[in-house]
C-alpha cells in the first residue's frame, strides 16, 4: 500500500506541470475466470463497481503515458446453484462458474494511449487483493495476493469527458482444481470487460 501512495503522491505534484492531466473516473467490470492464459472462458452474469484516478503525461504528440489507481471488483461475483460435487462416481464435476468467489482488487494499470480523440490503451497491470469473498463450498484462498496482467482497449475524448471500453487477461494463476473428467489441472486466471466514463480536471 506504501507503493500505492507513492504513486498517488507523483500524480499530484506531476500533473502541475506542462502537459501533464489528472482525472477520475468510474464505471463497471464483466468479471470472469479463464483457464489458463486466454484460455476456456465460463461466465455467468459477474458485474462490479470500478472506480478510480488517472493520471496523463505527454511522451510525444501521438502518445501519453496513462497510469491510473483502480479500486475494482472482480471474480465471480454470482453464485451458482446447486452442490458442488467433486467425486465424479456420484455424477458431479466442477466448473470455473462454480468458484463463486468475490474478488476486490485495487490495480495500477501502467497503461500508454495512442493517439488522441479517438484512441487506443494498452499496457501491463498489477492488482493488490485487499478482499475475497466466498459464496460456495469452493473455499480455496487465492494463491497470490499479487495479480499481474495485460489491459488492452479504446476510447474517445469529448471536451473534458472521456469514455473507455477494455478487456484485462491476468497472467497470474489465482486458484487451481482438478477436472476429473478429463484429469487436467484447470489453472484460474483473472479477466474482466469494462467499460468507464471520466473527467480530466486539467
Amino acid at each position: 500500500m506504501k507503493k500505492i501512495t507513492v504513486f498517488l503522491l507523483l500524480c499530484l505534484n506531476f500533473s502541475a506541470y506542462g502537459q501533464d492531466k489528472f482525472g477520475a473516473y468510474t464505471g463497471f467490470n464483466y468479471s470472469y475466470f479463464t483457464d489458463g492464459v486466454a484460455g476456456q472462458v465460463l461466465a455467468e452474469e459477474s458485474f462490479g463497481l470500478q472506480l478510480g484516478i488517472v493520471y496523463e503525461k505527454e511522451l510525444s504528440s501521438k502518445v501519453h503515458f496513462r497510469p491510473k489507481l483502480a479500486f475494482s471488483q472482480q471474480g465471480d461475483r454470482t453464485k451458482t446453484e446447486g452442490v458442488i460435487n467433486f467425486d465424479p462416481i456420484v455424477g458431479g464435476d466442477f466448473e470455473l462458474d462454480q468458484i463463486d468467489t468475490k474478488l476486490t482488487y485495487i490495480n495500477l494499470p501502467l497503461d500508454f494511449k495512442f493517439w488522441n480523440k479517438i484512441y487506443v490503451i494498452a499496457g501491463p497491470q498489477l492488482g493488490f487483493l485487499v478482499q475475497e469473498t466466498h459464496m460456495s463450498q469452493y473455499n480455496q484462498k487465492a494463491k497470490s495476493s499479487v495479480d499481474f496482467g495485460f489491459n488492452l482497449g479504446g476510447g474517445f475524448t469529448l471536451n473534458k469527458l472521456f469514455f473507455e471500453v477494455g478487456i484485462y487477461q491476468g497472467f497470474t494463476e489465482v486458484y487451481r482444481y482438478n477436472y476429473f473428467y478429463t484429469g487436467n489441472s484447470v489453472k484460474a486466471h483473472n479477466g474482466f470487460a469494462k467499460f468507464t466514463v471520466g473527467y480530466m480536471f486539467k
